[in-house]
């Protein structure tokens, strides 16, 4: 298993946060035919919460058929993809490899503060999610890069989540 420890690598270039309403940041990489997408930002390749943001993101995409769903990962392709294959894999999502964090960036989401993954909360959510089976495995990335979830119907943003601790976790209820 790799470690990647505490080191805070230079944050990337970062834009504006995007609130709803707002005009999404042309990115390629979420071209889709459908016009309604999900995107998630993870943690880290490793992060028990990005596993838990998987497995929940596979059950939420069977019931929204309707929507394509993209995981943007900052570690790399061959590191994600081992993890993946490790936590059960993708079922429908789409993988987006951002190991320079310049889509993370595009999108306003930079890092975290220590208090983020260290507090109380996020400990204890660790412990939740190893009873559970998901655990800290084969890490890439950084630990400081926050984790965001946006809803995008037609480019323009619908909902978002920005956790305050990485133990902190939603998904949009669409009807």
């Amino acid at each position: 298993m790799a470690i990647i420890g505490l080191y805070r690598p230079k944050q990337q270039l970062l834009g504006p946060r995007i609130s709803v309403g707002q005009k999404t940041p042309y990115v390629p990489e979420f071209a889709s035919h459908s016009q309604k997408k999900l995107i998630a930002f993870l943690r880290h390749v490793g992060c028990p919460f990005a596993e838990n943001t998987i497995k929940q993101l596979k059950t939420w995409s069977e019931t929204h058929r309707g929507v394509d769903v993209f995981v943007v990962s900052h570690g790399s392709l061959e590191a994600t993809s081992l993890w993946l294959e490790s936590i059960g894999g993708l079922g429908r999502l789409r993988l987006i490899v951002d190991e320079d964090r310049r889509i993370y960036g595009m999108w306003g989401i930079g890092y975290s503060n220590l208090w983020h993954f260290l507090r109380p909360r996020s400990l204890l959510g660790v412990i939740k999610l190893l009873v559970q089976g998901s655990r800290n495995r084969r890490a890439a990335g950084t630990r400081w890069q926050k984790a965001a979830i946006f809803f995008v119907d037609n480019h323009q943003l619908q909902w978002n989540f920005i956790p305050v601790s990485a133990d902190d976790f939603q998904l949009p209820e669409l009807t």
